[in-house]
């Protein structure tokens, strides 16, 4: 069965298992990703750690960067600051 993938405007960590999924399947012409197109500055956080799935370079992104456990978000090393939860359980 033919994949397509598309990101439907994925921003921040969301982004990286939507490439990653497009990176061991196969696609009928890749991935279409355009959350930085809508959303420049919401993965900027996220882009310091992993800049090369931020940015896009001649038409292709650059999944270089994401090692270790899980996929690879390197969760310790982005610094994004989150609200208060509204609630806790």
């Amino acid at each position: 069965m033919q994949l397509m993938v598309q990101d439907l405007t994925n921003p921040m960590l969301a982004q990286i298992p939507h490439v990653l999924l497009a990176s061991h399947v196969g696609t009928i012409m890749g991935v279409e990703t355009n959350a930085m197109q809508f959303y420049p500055d919401a993965s900027t956080p996220e882009a310091t750690v992993h800049p090369g799935i931020y940015r896009r370079r001649e038409g292709t992104i650059d999944l270089s960067t994401l090692n270790g456990p899980g996929f690879g978000y390197r969760l310790s090393e982005i610094q994004r600051a989150l609200p208060e939860p509204v609630t806790v359980c």
